[in-house]
């Protein structure tokens, strides 16, 4: 007899009944079970039939289902007259885990719109190859009785298909039927009238709540308005991939991933205005309908396009609860909510240019390789916050978390923390070392050291930005120079980072230190930035002549210095009126970028002297050009970027590869600037592929700064 145990994403996709199957078909007895966080194989038969078996596991595997290695064990043959599917065993240890919620498949939406199907019409039609999987498991393994499923006991027809080997449900833990199935309070035809009129609707879906409504200006302001989102851009949900075509231009591979069983937002370059949903921006976030209730949503509306945003106001974590969702939003006209517990909130994943900005939905709580095998938890920074857990080799990031300086968000952390150590299969004495953020007043900090403080475990601080190189670095495994451009990191030296080249643990080189003119207060008013940089009074800003000269005086007085390359762009943009108050994260940069692609460049270089760029003169100088905005706008980007790989290249004598990491990666112009720059020179260019570049993806590079 053989004995295999399984490791991977090998449950919750439909890997026991395939087993059976291949079993069957080869001629083998024995049995498949759950065990633990793994699957456990035993076969018999003749040499031949079990090779053709190990080939067909390998090859004929469930396209979501991922096998990371296989023990194999020879024993003494056991009396089995059949191959079977047993039930699941608890056991300790491994690293698999569930894998993440599945957008319903192409099988459970036909049978959605069946008149005859027992499902028709049902919400929450699911199988083996799709439906809800992270967001309902409480601990492994993936049994009913361990989701919120365990609340809706089966009906005699849905226990037949789940006991069935041969159907796409057996064993498909959230099956259920509108006989004694989770159920919405209110019809979805109803909700989907209302939203046609113009109303404002809270829907609860698989990961939480989102506002719904439709895209006409009048609606989206009175949204912006009610949720306090005055400017930041809102998610559209489509109803198919036409109507995302209408809205925006779209490559090949948008369009794979727009359908993809992950179906994340992704952010297209527009195609209409689209201004109340987007202001100022050149793109728009747009997603597919990814659980049956959007489908149905559709299916009863005349409108092929809504808004569909998270229905939680800044800072605060995403809502999952009924009543809170009515206390917290008493605008929305009407609730279309259900029954089913949310037991892991998780926000909708967005992607721009094959770069993540949020890895949540889709995409949690699959496993990143990773070369150390400690087991490590990297509680990450502040804003855009995620942890992340290594077990085994694999680092498994957690779903976007969202800013930490909010207490209740600080407290869904804790609590998904602990989660997460439950589905790894961990007790908290397992963990080897717990690290963070070195900024002394982030919440994140605290929080690791009460952890520290409470079950004994070592704490290290690891610099912001080398997190974010030594991140891209384990993403590609390869040494590289990286440049970590960013907004704001503690510095090693007290000051504010953001615009640094890093190798190892070396700073060689940054942008020119400025005075951040009142501290935080500069990054809600960026003309602050401005007039740090030029030092100088300038007509026509929104400050009039004494203010200016009142903060002129205090910036003399300022010592908290920074070489943020947020700070710049937060500057230009001021400069060229694109944005003179930043309402969300990154609102001055983005729009300078959408003003600047528009532009061409003017070849007005920033100077680079010894380990700086110096930034400062190249402001003076660019603010008495004449000429449009746009083409200021795209200068003060390409000066950027050649003056990053200008310094880079006068200590890289070995020609390293190149790497650019931080929430300033998302740039298009400055990114296409650098990689142009870096190939003229002979050098490899690295960008992130498998965690976000900003804020999201710092815990990853906290966990990777861990030797092993």
């Amino acid at each position: 007899m053989l004995k295999l145990q399984v490791h991977g994403i090998v449950q919750a996709v439909g890997f026991r009944p395939f087993v059976h199957r291949i079993a069957v078909k080869n001629h083998l007895t024995g049995y498949i079970a759950n065990v633990g966080d793994h699957v456990e194989i035993a076969v018999q038969g003749i040499p031949e039939d079990i090779e053709q078996f190990l080939r067909d596991l390998k090859n004929k595997k469930p396209p979501i289902s991922e096998i990371d290695r296989i023990e194999k064990e020879v024993c003494p043959n056991e009396n089995f007259d059949t191959f079977e599917v047993i039930k699941s065993q608890k056991k300790e240890g491994g690293e698999s885990i569930i894998p993440p919620d599945i957008a319903i498949c192409d099988e459970c939406l036909e049978e959605l719109f069946t008149p005859s199907d027992n499902r028709y019409l049902y919400p929450f039609i699911n199988c083996t190859h799709c439906g809800p999987r992270f967001t309902i498991i409480e601990e492994m393994p993936y049994d009913r009785e361990k989701t919120s499923m365990k609340s809706f006991p089966l009906c005699g027809f849905c226990q037949k298909e789940y006991t069935d080997i041969v159907n796409r449900r057996y064993h498909a833990e959230p099956v259920c039927c509108p006989e004694q199935g989770p159920h919405y309070t209110m019809s979805v035809e109803e909700a989907a009238h209302l939203l046609d009129q113009g109303k404002v609707v809270a829907v609860k879906g698989l990961g939480g709540f989102h506002i719904a409504c439709l895209i006409d200006d009048s609606v989206v302001l009175r949204v912006r308005d009610l949720l306090n989102r005055p400017q930041q851009p809102f998610a559209l949900m489509a109803r198919d991939i036409e109507s995302v075509r209408k809205l925006a231009y779209t490559s090949r591979q948008e369009e794979e991933l727009l359908q993809s069983w992950m179906r994340p937002i992704v952010v297209l370059r527009k195609r209409k205005p689209l201004q109340g949903a987007a202001p100022l921006l050149h793109t728009i976030g747009i997603m597919l309908p990814y659980a049956p209730v959007h489908h149905l949503i559709f299916h009863y509306c005349a409108s092929d396009v809504f808004v569909m945003t998270s229905a939680n106001f800044p800072g605060n974590p995403m809502i999952i609860d009924n009543e809170i969702a009515e206390r917290e939003l008493p605008f929305a006209d009407a609730f279309l909510y259900h029954n089913l517990e949310i037991v892991n909130r998780c926000d909708d994943s967005v992607i721009r240019n094959g770069l993540f900005i949020r890895r949540s939905r889709g995409f949690v709580p699959k496993g990143i390789p990773i070369s150390h095998s400690k087991t490590v938890l990297a509680v990450g920074g502040e804003l855009n916050n995620t942890f992340c857990i290594t077990k085994g080799g694999k680092a498994f990031l957690s779903q976007h978390i969202g800013d930490t300086s909010n207490y209740d968000t600080l407290l869904f952390q804790k609590e998904a923390i602990n989660h997460f150590i439950r589905l790894l299969a961990l007790d908290w004495e397992d963990i080897d070392v717990i690290v963070c953020d070195l900024h002394p007043q982030y919440n994140t900090r605290k929080q690791a050291e009460d952890f520290s403080q409470m079950y004994g475990i070592p704490v290290k601080m690891v610099q912001h930005h080398f997190a974010h190189a030594y991140g891209l670095m384990a993403e590609h495994q390869k040494e590289m120079i990286v440049i970590a451009a960013d907004g704001a990191g503690y510095g090693l030296d007290g000051n504010v980072w953001g615009g640094e080249i890093l190798f190892r643990s070396e700073r060689l080189g940054h942008l020119e230190y400025v005075p951040i003119l009142g501290g935080d207060l500069a990054t809600k008013w960026p003309e602050r930035m401005l007039l740090s940089y030029l030092e100088r009074e300038i007509p026509g800003r929104r400050y009039s002549k004494q203010e200016q000269q009142v903060l002129l005086n205090q910036l003399k007085k300022e010592r908290i210095l920074t070489s943020s390359t947020g700070r710049f762009l937060d500057g230009m943009a001021a400069f060229l009126g694109v944005c003179y108050e930043r309402t969300y994260e990154g609102e001055p940069a983005m729009k300078l970028e959408s003003l600047a692609l528009k532009g061409k460049n003017l070849d007005v270089e920033m100077e680079v002297e010894g380990n700086q760029m110096m930034v400062k003169d190249f402001v003076k100088r660019i603010v008495d050009v004449k000429a449009p905005k746009k083409d200021i706008a795209k200068t003060a980007h390409t000066a950027l970027g050649r003056a990053y790989i200008e310094l880079l290249s006068n200590f890289n004598d070995m020609h390293l590869p190149v790497g650019f990491s931080g929430g300033v990666a998302y740039n298009e112009i400055i990114a296409k600037v650098l990689q142009k720059e870096a190939q003229k020179r002979g050098l490899e260019f690295y960008v992130h592929r498998l965690v976000p570049p900003g804020d999201g993806g710092t815990s990853f590079g906290q966990v990777a700064s861990i030797n092993g």
